[in-house]
């Protein structure tokens, strides 16, 4: 897996198929492993690229520390790298706050925004109050036990297993150091959404603890060109626990902007 290193951190990356370019950032819960049921669909007709964000997976950062300015310099940095000028970004859960501020520090290099179950560090009140909520009920297995709809745990729990343990490997993330990433100071504006000129999509896990999709509409007229679509029997994680109907709705998406 190939090293790109950027403002202090080694970032571990990987990519598939050829272009036109598609870059998927994970979430707390994963790394760049948990897109094991997207890649290797993309790939067909895409320039897949993954990465293990800062502290997650295989990467590192100065004292295990996850800053808000340094997320959009990592994407672009691994982007150089992969030789991706342009890409769609798809963002799940804490990838939103890298997409969010690539597609505001960079847009000439995002061709569309997706979010997946995020606020993306935007200051929308009703998506922080959702947020901090629900991270006041996570226990000892971390951000999966937040992440998972119960609907994969009663049917697959072999599947919400294999969650947990990729999440297990992000052993230089430490929780208590994201908190900096709800300061008020470092949230964007809503008004700013309005900058963000390329087609946005919101895909909302229909039994999201975390963002319930009521939490998360308010998002969508904000963005120049914004739709949002509901993943039934999905809670925070569709890419991983409806992967199908994700991958449906991404490359309905996709096609729209090609």
């Amino acid at each position: 897996m190939p090293i790109t290193h950027h403002a202090g951190a080694d970032v571990h990356w990987f990519t598939a198929g050829d272009r036109p370019g598609l870059l998927f950032i994970h979430g707390a819960g994963g790394n760049a492993a948990i897109w094991w049921q997207q890649v290797e669909v993309f790939a067909k007709t895409h320039k897949v690229v993954v990465y293990d964000h800062r502290a997650f997976g295989r990467s590192t950062a100065p004292d295990r520390a996850i800053e808000s300015s340094a997320l959009s310099g990592d994407a672009q940095a691994v982007m150089d790298a992969a030789g991706l000028s342009t890409a769609t970004v798809v963002c799940q859960s804490l990838g939103g706050w890298t997409g969010i501020r690539l597609a505001l520090d960079a847009p000439e290099r995002v061709n569309g925004l997706v979010f997946s179950c995020t606020m993306g560090g935007i200051a929308h009140q009703p998506a922080i109050d959702s947020a901090l909520a629900s991270f006041a009920k996570m226990d000892e297995r971390g951000p999966a036990s937040i992440a998972l709809g119960a609907e994969l745990e009663r049917t697959n729990p072999a599947k919400a297993y294999l969650y947990e343990q990729v999440n297990a490997f992000n052993t230089g993330f430490d929780p208590s150091a994201a908190q900096s990433l709800f300061d008020p100071e470092t949230m964007v504006p809503m008004e700013r959404l309005s900058e963000v000129a390329c087609p946005f999509l919101l895909i909302a896990g229909a039994h999201d603890a975390i963002w319930p999709p009521a939490s998360l509409e308010g998002l969508v007229p904000a963005f120049a060109n914004g739709r949002m679509e509901i993943v039934p029997n999905s809670g925070h994680s569709p890419y991983f626990e409806q992967p199908e109907t994700f991958n449906e709705i991404l490359s309905g998406y996709l096609k729209t902007i090609s």
